[in-house]
């Protein structure tokens, strides 16, 4: 059974490892002067620390076994990165990080996926995501994410979102959405 930890900022060198050994698989980075890939090295700690409420860590007993993060975008949402350790890949773990980001998520979901990772592509794939766009090294892929229980909540958020309006703008209003 795995369980799932917010990242702290002791977990900064590790998850830096983990994404920068994503960045450097990558054919987008091969040709990449030194002092550019000592920015992207710069600016991943940077980014890692400014944001590790974002970041996940998955745990079988005491031993990471994987982390992910997803942020958000615009009103949608972003998988940054699902990085699962090399002894424990082809064991389903990825699979189950993205359909638990999927569960617990009601916005569309997007993913920038390397087009040599066949079985990232090949996950997301399995997953409902489709490729929405494409540059010469990434495929941009998107799920709807169109849950039944979305649209209760999409509706509970829009109704709450109203009230606040106004209550600050002292507005009286009677909305009802069945």
């Amino acid at each position: 059974m795995y369980r799932e930890l917010q990242a702290e900022i002791k977990d900064v060198d590790l998850i830096l490892d983990f994404k920068l050994d994503i960045i450097f698989n990558s054919k987008e980075i091969a040709s990449m002067e030194r002092c550019d890939l000592e920015k992207i090295v710069n600016y991943c700690e940077e980014e890692i620390r400014e944001n590790i409420d974002k970041y996940k860590l998955w745990y079988d007993d005491e031993n990471i076994v994987a982390a992910f993060s997803v942020d958000d975008y615009s009103d949608e949402k972003m998988i940054d990165f699902i990085y699962v350790t090399y002894e424990n890949r082809r064991n389903g773990i990825g699979k189950k990080i993205l359909n638990n980001i999927i569960n617990k998520n009601y916005q569309v979901l997007y993913a920038w996926v390397d087009k040599e990772n066949e079985a990232a592509i090949c996950m997301f794939k399995n997953n409902n995501f489709v490729i929405d766009e494409e540059t010469d090294f990434k495929y941009l892929m998107k799920n709807l994410n169109e849950k039944e229980e979305n649209k209760s909540i999409k509706q509970r958020m829009f109704e709450d979102e109203v009230a606040k309006l106004a209550k600050k703008y002292g507005i009286r209003y009677n909305l009802r959405i069945e």
